[in-house]
């Protein structure tokens, strides 16, 4: 299959017998029209459509949905066609199901293509009942079946076939593209020896400090798993960060090193991060900025936690502390409240009945002041998560419990 095609081309496809998420797929050619051609408001509702037709929650891409792909490339390629760095970021989405799945560990579809669990995904449903209320998120049911010869694989390699004049959009004159080009970048690993270099020569050379920031977190994934191009990322982030630069940028470039899982390359920006996240990380993310979790405080935490020395884990559990009253977001307040019972509260010995309490005096100085912090933020029990986290602890699962058991021991 060719790599790039122009819309011209559409019709050599028969779309009546493909089908997406919600039928037959004879809307296809017209939607991608939309994407290229109308208002800002048409573009973005074609690329809305076309993103729940082709990949569904992140878990339902098929025969239809690789047909289209050398479409949107072309368009990505076509300087004539507005908002292209958007649709970079619709076929980040098409290459991996959901990009939040991989937002910490990255993809790599022989070498990592399990969700990571540090970010919830894009697309979740909403219960409730009484007083609980409860998220459920799509999940692929486990790692992607990126066998060689399976039809995700084979989509993923479609996408990163056009991995040439992705590169090459690198020196597009509009930033957005840039910016959204390097995100895209980031998820096609399989490409690192092209790729890297050309993120890290954005990272050090755009004018844009969106672009920069983009181009960082873009080259930690590239990189990570790629032997002959983490040196050139471990440079370049490093450059990076003693330049300074805007706090979106900062952000970015201390995530990026940390993503790298070394303790000894991320040793100067992992203080940076723990006071972000005692601060509650103050926002720093622009509209439309395709890393669209850099602002998240469990996102953050995670980043800080996993791959560095586990000797840190009380001072990262004691910023997470410090930081859970400042976040008011109820999706972030209880992502990071999952994290902070999942690390800082123990687990009784296998031995102990299910249903055995333990003595608030027992837990140690760390576990107590998380379960404080814990039943001192509202938004942190906004999901039935926290006290899922919980369970099976020896503690409170419910907020009023876990107050009142507190307050007894402590008077």
């Amino acid at each position: 299959m060719t790599a790039i095609l122009p819309l011209s081309a559409l019709g050599d496809v028969d779309w009546a017998s493909l089908e997406h998420a919600y039928g037959e797929a004879v809307d296809v050619p017209e939607t991608l029209r939309a994407i290229a051609g109308g208002d800002p408001a048409q573009r973005a509702q074609a690329r809305s459509w076309l993103h729940a037709c082709l990949d569904h929650q992140g878990v339902q891409r098929g025969e239809a949905t690789l047909r289209a792909v050398p479409y949107l490339l072309g368009l990505i390629a076509d300087a004539a066609v507005a908002e292209r760095g958007a649709i970079a970021g619709l076929v980040a989405e098409l290459a991996v199901g959901d990009t939040c799945w991989f937002l910490h560990d990255g993809f790599h579809p022989d070498l990592q293509p399990n969700p990571d669990d540090c970010a919830r995904a894009q697309h979740a449903a909403y219960l409730t009942g009484g007083d609980i209320q409860i998220r459920s998120f799509p999940s692929p049911g486990g790692s992607l079946d990126m066998t060689p010869g399976h039809g995700l694989r084979e989509l993923y390699e479609a996408i990163a076939a056009g991995t040439p004049q992705l590169v090459a959009a690198l020196d597009d004159a509009d930033p957005e593209v840039r910016e959204g080009v390097a995100f895209l970048l980031g998820f096609l690993t399989t490409r690192a020896d092209a790729t890297a270099p050309a993120l890290a020569r954005l990272l050090a050379a755009d004018p844009e400090a969106r672009v920069r920031a983009s181009a960082a977190l873009g080259l930690s994934h590239a990189a990570k798993r790629s032997p002959s191009q983490r040196g050139v990322a471990e440079a370049a982030l490093h450059e990076a960060w003693a330049r300074g630069g805007s706090p979106l940028e900062q952000r970015c470039v201390a995530m990026a090193l940390v993503r790298l899982e070394d303790p000894a390359v991320s040793a100067l920006v992992r203080p940076a991060l723990a006071a972000w996240l005692a601060d509650g990380v103050p926002p720093v993310m622009p509209p439309g900025f395709p890393w669209f979790r850099i602002d998240s405080a469990p996102l953050v935490f995670c980043t800080l936690y996993l791959g560095t020395d586990p000797a840190e884990c009380d001072d990262v559990v004691a910023a997470a502390v410090r930081g859970l009253p400042r976040v008011v977001d109820p999706d972030d307040a209880v992502d990071l409240a999952v994290w902070i019972a999942r690390l800082a509260v123990p687990e009784p010995p296998r031995d102990a009945p299910d249903d055995a309490t333990v003595a608030v005096a027992a837990l140690p100085p760390s576990a107590r002041a998380a379960l404080d912090a814990l039943a001192g933020s509202e938004p942190a029990w906004s999901y039935s998560d926290t006290g899922r986290a919980l369970a099976g602890r020896g503690v409170p699962t419910a907020r009023d419990a876990l107050r009142a058991w507190l307050d007894d021991a402590g008077g």
